[in-house]
């Protein structure tokens, strides 16, 4: 219609962005682009109420913000995880929400793996003692794990999930899975053994997390789950930090329950400098950087400019987090 507006295409994070590959991915369609650093709850209503499609970042889409918006079809999380969007409230609304998935798989099993490694090696401790001039009390008492041959549990089996048992399985690992909503009948393909979750937690050496944060799995591993692990296990978490009771693995790795972590998100971010997870030898902490490269964030902006562009032409996006609101739009 004459006079009309284009659609409104809002990126929103704590700093502004060049939107370049995003701006590339929609060349050609008539739209305006803007990038806005938003960081209260007001900010990003006001920046995003007249939007037709949301890029987000990291910033948290609530039932407050979606009551807001007047014309939005379309959120975009950039990466995997989407627990900063209120899902449920988007399909009341209407709108769809779609992720990146599988954009840091590599990266994120790589840090797993990472974690892992420097679990079984007690590579902080070894660092610790050694950089400390403790050498010759270190190296008397340092008999390290293996791995190959040790049995790694990997809780949910999708893109992260299969990426970290196959770079397990040729390291000569025995691999188990827990993933209720994946079919067996990928054990062969994969070369693991789909087992129940109190099974994975009593077998494995190390047991890794590879599952979203949702109702169901808020302190997946608890007090319970903890106490099923042998004493020799590490628990590695490079999924969602709310997963974990993070109280009950402070208390597990204190009482020596398990024999230590490698944790890369928590259930508050930032990470207080007073937790005392960050005062154990054996618990390695991260950041919350298990999916950062640079190959990968260029591959997410790509991702969600050409998601963008597709709705924008009509289209449905490739991923829709949300189906059920399919027959709502």
């Amino acid at each position: 219609m004459p006079g009309q507006s284009p659609p409104l295409v809002v990126h929103i994070d704590a700093k502004e962005s060049s939107l370049e590959l995003e701006r590339k991915a929609l060349a050609g369609i008539d739209c305006e682009i803007v990038s806005v650093a938003a960081s209260s709850e007001g900010e990003i209503i006001e920046a995003v109420k007249d939007a037709t499609v949301i890029l987000n970042d990291h910033s948290p889409v609530t039932q407050a913000t979606i009551d807001q918006l007047t014309n939005c079809k379309l959120i975009i999380r950039y990466g995997h995880g989407y627990d900063t969007v209120d899902v449920d409230a988007c399909t009341e609304a209407g709108i769809i929400v779609t992720n990146i998935a599988g954009s840091t798989s590599e990266e994120v099993s790589n840090h797993a793996l990472s974690l892992l490694m420097a679990s079984a090696r007690e590579l902080k401790r070894l660092d610790l003692a050694t950089t400390s001039g403790r050498w010759a009390e270190v190296y008397s008492r340092s008999i390290l794990n293996r791995i190959y041959g040790e049995t790694v549990g990997i809780v949910g089996f999708g893109w992260i999930g299969r990426a970290m048992a196959r770079k397990c399985n040729a390291l000569g690992m025995k691999v188990l899975i827990n993933d209720p909503y994946v079919g067996e009948h990928l054990a062969t393909e994969y070369g693991v053994e789909f087992v129940s979750k109190n099974e994975l937690l009593e077998r494995s050496d190390y047991v890794t997390l590879h599952i979203p944060h949702l109702d169901g799995t808020h302190h997946f591993i608890d007090a319970d789950a903890l106490d099923r692990m042998k004493t020799s296990a590490y628990l590695i978490n490079t999924a969602r930090g709310p997963v974990v009771d993070e109280i009950a693995l402070v208390t597990a790795v204190q009482s020596e329950q398990i024999a230590g972590a490698g944790i890369d998100v928590y259930e508050e971010e930032p990470l207080s400098p007073d937790n005392p997870i960050l005062k154990m030898e054996n618990v390695i902490c991260t950041p919350h950087v298990a999916g950062s490269s640079e190959l990968g964030w260029e591959t997410i902006r790509r991702r969600a400019g050409e998601e963008a562009a597709r709705v924008l032409r009509g289209e449905r996006p490739t991923v829709v987090v949300n189906p059920e609101v399919l027959g709502r739009i």
